[in-house]
């Protein structure tokens, strides 16, 4: 698909849908967003005629939320079944390969380009999405395109608030390229250039979320599995590409003699106001560009994680881990976004195996940044469904011999269990723990048999009582995320 209206027509064609109308910017658009999601509604929802505003100035969230919704944002074909995406997507999506975006003059993004007192980033129905964040945050489902000084492209995804009719904050958290991009001009006292898109084909947010090798840009790796070029035009103020079909840019410089403001907090995805308050040079708007009727793409972060955020994370360690040479493994998912709470089922093949498998995920990039908890269960467990996974921590695993503690790990300043005085110190790690949760692999022949209905008799099951099991094979049943 090429852009955001695009999505949108899947999504109603799949019944994935809800326009709604008369919602205020200042929370209910948060909220709602929220509830839907922690309900379990599979829908998406396209806010309009937004209080305050012109009808025509949208607001769409919970776009990825369920595993049909997911499917159709990674350009798939729809399915509601979790695990048949993750397979999907660590087979399509973890291939990286390089094809170069087309430079073109025109896009609908340039309907309209606003310039100098034009520029007003108040005329646009910005929500506040929680009680206690800092302001309005433009950016959440964004694409931040930035470059470092020898000109290598990177597409990132950061919070980005509003604070006037001109000027912005950026917040990236240490480690992320497009912090090192930026440090690369201010440390020069040098104007960083940004570009801010807010509305755009969902694939483009996927592929600013992915870490890919140095020397291979998101525009490029979206470029590929589109299998044609991205457009983009050049920023009038930057240079820096720019989605042709994207729904509303912002264009700019952070410059490095401009007053710190105060940024946050905001509501992150790990469920607190993580990081609370920045002080930050702030972006100035230069220019403004933007579709007729644009729509503003909103990822607001609850407390249950979207299915794409669990997909992208499964299907990353998974193949990151056939890469490095472990054998067995059987399956992954991620019950929480990131490598929160992660959860490998392997074919054990040695002694060790296990332990291996839990030292490895925890290592990869894919499972290194801002983690919790690894779990290593057996093949015979549905890695899909939490009460299995459960079952089998509370079965298969003796705490004192079967979890160990990993400290000094890689973390982020949105960690809300890291204590102030040493967030205040820069030290930003915390402890990790690997939950062995296998049978014993020196004594496994003797371990209890489970009482599982076998396989065959399931399917004869779920065939002979349809009208009770009906979609129990598609991902819908109980726990099925």
């Amino acid at each position: 698909m090429d852009d955001l209206r695009d999505f949108i027509d899947r999504l109603r064609e799949h019944d994935q849908l809800t326009e709604l109308t008369g919602a205020h910017w200042d929370l209910e658009i948060g909220g709602v967003s929220d509830l839907v999601r922690r309900d379990g509604l599979e829908t998406a929802v396209l806010f309009d005629d937004v209080e305050g505003y012109e009808p025509g100035l949208r607001v769409l969230t919970n776009g990825f939320d369920t595993p049909l919704q997911a499917s159709l944002a990674l350009g798939y074909e729809p399915t509601n079944s979790l695990r048949e995406v993750v397979e999907t997507h660590k087979e399509r999506g973890s291939s990286v390969e390089a094809r170069d975006p087309r430079v073109v003059t025109e896009g609908p993004v340039l309907e309209t380009v606003l310039t100098g007192d034009d520029v007003d980033l108040t005329a646009f129905p910005v929500p506040k999405w929680h009680a206690q964040d800092g302001g309005r945050y433009v950016g959440t489902a964004d694409v931040v395109v930035t470059r470092n000084r020898t000109g290598q492209v990177n597409l990132g995804t950061y919070r980005v608030q509003v604070h006037g009719p001109d000027s912005v904050t950026v917040y990236i958290s240490p480690g992320k390229d497009g912090r090192r991009n930026r440090d690369s001009f201010l440390d020069r006292d040098e104007p960083f250039p940004v570009v801010v898109s807010v509305g755009h084909a969902p694939d483009l947010f996927c592929a600013a979320n992915e870490r890919l090798p140095s020397g291979v840009d998101e525009l490029q790796y979206a470029s590929a599995r589109r299998d044609e070029p991205v457009e983009v035009i050049e920023g009038q103020e930057t240079g820096l590409p720019i989605p042709s079909r994207s729904e509303l840019v912002l264009e700019g410089h952070v410059y490095p003699d401009s007053e710190p403001v105060t940024e946050g907090p905001f509501g992150e995805w790990t469920g607190y106001y993580g990081s609370g308050t920045n002080d930050l040079r702030p972006m100035t708007v230069e220019r403004i560009y933007h579709r007729t009727d644009p729509i503003i793409f909103g990822y607001n972060v609850a407390i249950a994680p979207s299915a794409l955020s669990v997909i992208r994370s499964a299907a990353r360690l998974w193949d990151e881990l056939e890469q490095a040479g472990t054998p067995g493994i059987e399956a992954v998912n991620a019950f929480m976004p990131g490598p929160y709470f992660q959860v490998v089922a392997v074919d054990q093949q040695y002694a060790g195996h296990s332990t291996q498998v839990g030292m490895q995920a925890i290592s990869l990039p894919a499972g290194a940044y801002h983690g919790r908890f690894t779990v290593v269960v057996d093949a015979d467990v549905d890695v899909y469904d939490w009460q299995e996974v459960l079952w089998a921590m509370t079965s298969r695993c003796d705490p004192a011999e079967d979890v160990q503690i990993i400290e000094d790990c890689w973390s982020t300043p949105l960690d809300p269990r890291i204590p102030p005085a040493q967030k205040q110190e820069g030290d930003l790690t915390n402890s990790r723990a690997v939950v062995d949760a296998t049978r014993p692999y020196h004594w496994r022949e003797s371990f209890p048999d489970d009482t599982k209905v076998g396989a065959a008799l399931a399917s004869d099951l779920r065939e002979k009582f349809d009208d009770l099991f009906g979609g129990a094979d598609d991902g819908r049943r109980r726990g099925a995320n």
